[in-house]
């Protein structure tokens, strides 16, 4: 759902425009309808919506003292003004669009959704930087004991290319040696999988920081000039993972 509130001064217009948007745009909910500058900016401070209905004469000043007085803009602004003498300042803010009153549902809704396009593509780029930025925060001073027959070895995780099974046994490759643990790779896919880990095959679980390529033939290259095999049905699993890398 998206957040939006709406800064008006004028009652009509502000009614009018409220329904509008609960009645066409069912996707939006309106959380806050403000009449003056002090309290849009006391809620902008403490709050973040995603989109603003914003008119230009307001009741202790005007909408760009608002903006002026904010230290970050996280939010996208629709401007509402009988007065188009004010378009030119409005571009400078970062702006989606600019309705003229009294607003007509047509052009409402037309707006809107070149907001949606926007808004949809920013969302998508946020969610890629969260989903990097978390599986990098795993990754940080991350390790791994490894139990041998001879000795014990503490593994970096990032240093971890993949894992191969070998019956109960399965095979570390790192980006300096091998090891063999004499537990099974589930027990490792477990563990790994909240890092960046893929089960790729019945036999393979790869780093995906360490994958070049997905070919066509069911195999991914590695960095390391290895190939490995990709069952058929982890393949578009694995290219969705990747894209938002």
């Amino acid at each position: 759902m998206i957040k939006a509130i709406i800064v008006e001064d004028e009652f009509n217009a502000l009614n009018t425009l409220d329904k509008l948007i609960t009645y066409t745009q069912k996707d939006i909910e309106v959380i806050a309808k403000i009449d003056n500058v002090t309290d849009a900016i006391s809620f902008l401070k403490e709050n973040t919506p995603d989109l603003v209905f914003l008119d230009i004469e307001l009741i202790g000043g005007n909408a760009f003292q608002i903006l002026e007085a904010l230290d970050i803009i996280a939010f996208k602004i629709i401007f509402t003004t009988a007065y188009d003498e004010f378009a030119i300042k409005a571009i400078k803010f970062d702006t989606v669009d600019y309705l003229l009153k009294p607003i007509d549902s047509e052009e409402l809704s037309n707006c809107i959704d070149r907001f949606r396009v926007r808004f949809k593509k920013e969302q998508v780029y946020k969610n890629a930087i969260d989903k990097v930025s978390e599986i990098n925060e795993k990754e940080i001073q991350k390790t791994l004991l490894i139990k041998t027959a001879d000795a014990q070895y503490f593994l970096q995780i990032t240093d971890i290319v993949r894992c191969q099974s070998d019956g109960a046994y399965t095979t570390f490759h790192t980006v300096d040696k091998k090891i063999m643990s004499a537990r099974n790779l589930k027990y490792y896919e477990n563990i790994l999988s909240e890092h960046t880990f893929v089960r790729v095959h019945q036999s393979h679980l790869v780093n995906i920081k360490y994958i070049k390529t997905v070919n066509s033939n069911n195999t991914v290259s590695l960095t390391n000039d290895e190939t490995i095999p990709v069952a058929t049905r982890k393949k578009t699993y694995l290219k969705q993972i990747l894209e938002t890398l």
